[in-house]
C-alpha cells in the first residue's frame, strides 16, 4: 500500500521524499548521539568479548560471573587511566598557558625565512596570531570532562553486562527463524571479520602507544603517558588517526626543543605510522575487510560528523557491517 502510494510520484519527487526522510533520520541520530554512542560502544565491546566469555563458559564458569569479572577488569583500567589523566592536568594547563608565548618565540627564530621574501613579523604580531585564551579555554573545557568519564563508562559497562548475558539468546532467536538465516549468516561472517580487525587495531595501537610513551619519556616530556594514550585511541580512527595523534607531541617538541629535534620527531612519527598502517596491519589483517582508502576516509568523515569521536573510532566496523546487512537483505527476496 505504501509502495503503491510512493510509486504514484515522479522519480524526482520520490527522490526528494526519500532524501527528506533520510535527512530527518540523520538529524535524529545526531541529536541522540550521546545515548547512541554508549549503546554502540557497549554493543561492539560485547561482540569483541563474546568469544572470551564463551570460552570461559565452556570451562564451566557461569556466563554472568565471567562477564562481571571481565567488566570489573575493564573498569579498573578505565579508573587507572582517568586517575593518570587527572594527575597530568596541572602540567597540561601550565603548558597551555605558556604555549602562545613559546610558539611565538620559536616562530621568531624562524622569521628570517619569510624575511627573505620581504615578509617581516615582529614578536608582538606573531603573539597576536595565536589566541592564547582560546587554547586555555579549550584545554580547560576538555579537562573538566574527565571526572564525568567514569559515570559515562559505568553506564556503558551496565549495558555491556546485559548484552553479554543475552547475546546467546539473541543468536538462538536468529538461528531459529528461517527467514533470518541469511541475515544471521551475513552478520556472523561480518562480525568475525570485525573481531579480527579490532584485535589487529588493538595490538598495533598498544604497540604504537608504548613506543610513543617510551620515546616521549626518553625525551623528558612530562605528558608522555597522555601522548601514548592518544596514539592508542586514535589508532582506531581510519586513515588520519595516527597522524592526528602525532600533532600534540610534535607541537610540544617544537616549542620546547630545537628545530633539528622537531624534524627528527616528525620523521619518527611518519616512519612509525607508515610501519603500523602500511606494513604491520596489512600483514596481520590481509584483505579481510577489503575497504578502499577512499571508502575508509568517507566513512570516517560521515560517522564522525554524525556521532563524534565514537563514530570516528567505530567508522570502519559500522560501515562494513551495515554493508553486509544491506547486501543480505537485498538478496533475501531472490532466495524466497
Amino acid at each position: 500500500m505504501f509502495t503503491g502510494w510512493l510509486d504514484s510520484f515522479t522519480p524526482f519527487a520520490r527522490g526528494l521524499f526519500l532524501l527528506a526522510c533520510l535527512t530527518l533520520v540523520l538529524i535524529g541520530l545526531h541529536l541522540a548521539a550521546p545515548l547512541i554512542n554508549q549503546v554502540l560502544l557497549a554493543l561492539f565491546l560485547a561482540i569483541m568479548l563474546d568469544p572470551l566469555i564463551s570460552r570461559l563458559e565452556k570451562r564451566r564458569v557461569p556466563r554472568i560471573i565471567s562477564s562481571l569479572l571481565v567488566i570489573m577488569i575493564l573498569l579498573l583500567l578505565i579508573v587507572i587511566i582517568i586517575m593518570s589523566l587527572s594527575a597530568a592536568t596541572p602540567d597540561l594547563l601550565q603548558l597551555s598557558r605558556q604555549m602562545p608565548a613559546l610558539v611565538a618565540e620559536r616562530l621568531q627564530t624562524l622569521a628570517h625565512l619569510p624575511g627573505q621574501m620581504g615578509i617581516v613579523f615582529t614578536y608582538e604580531e606573531m603573539l597576536n596570531l595565536i589566541d592564547g585564551s582560546a587554547i586555555v579555554r579549550f584545554i580547560a573545557t576538555q579537562l573538566s570532562l574527565i571526572p564525568g568519564m567514569l559515570s559515562w563508562w559505568l553506564m556503558v559497562f551496565l549495558m555491556l553486562l546485559f548484552m553479554l548475558y543475552e547475546l546467546p539468546m539473541f543468536k538462538t532467536f536468529l538461528r531459529a527463524k528461517e527467514r533470518h538465516s541469511r541475515l544471521f549468516t551475513a552478520l556472523e561472517e561480518g562480525i568475525q571479520s570485525v573481531i579480527v580487525y579490532a584485535q589487529v587495531k588493538t595490538l598495533t595501537g598498544l604497540l604504537g602507544g608504548l613506543i610513543v610513551w617510551a620515546a616521549a619519556h626518553l625525551l623528558g616530556l612530562k605528558l608522555a603517558f597522555l601522548w601514548g594514550l592518544l596514539m592508542f585511541i586514535f589508532n582506531y580512527v581510519p586513515v588520519l588517526g595516527s597522524f592526528l595523534a602525532a600533532i600534540p607531541p610534535v607541537v610540544q617538541i617544537f616549542i620546547l626543543s630545537d628545530t633539528q629535534t622537531s624534524l627528527l620527531t616528525v620523521g619518527f612519527f611518519v616512519v612509525l605510522n607508515l610501519f603500523l598502517s602500511s606494513v604491520l596491519e596489512p600483514l596481520m589483517l590481509g584483505r579481510r575487510l577489503n575497504l578502499s582508502l577512499t571508502v575508509q576516509l568517507l566513512s570516517f568523515l560521515f560517522w564522525q560528523s554524525l556521532l563524534g569521536i565514537t563514530g570516528a573510532i567505530l567508522a570502519i566496523p559500522l560501515t562494513f557491517l551495515l554493508t553486509r546487512v544491506w547486501l543480505a537483505l537485498r538478496q533475501a527476496p531472490d532466495s524466497a
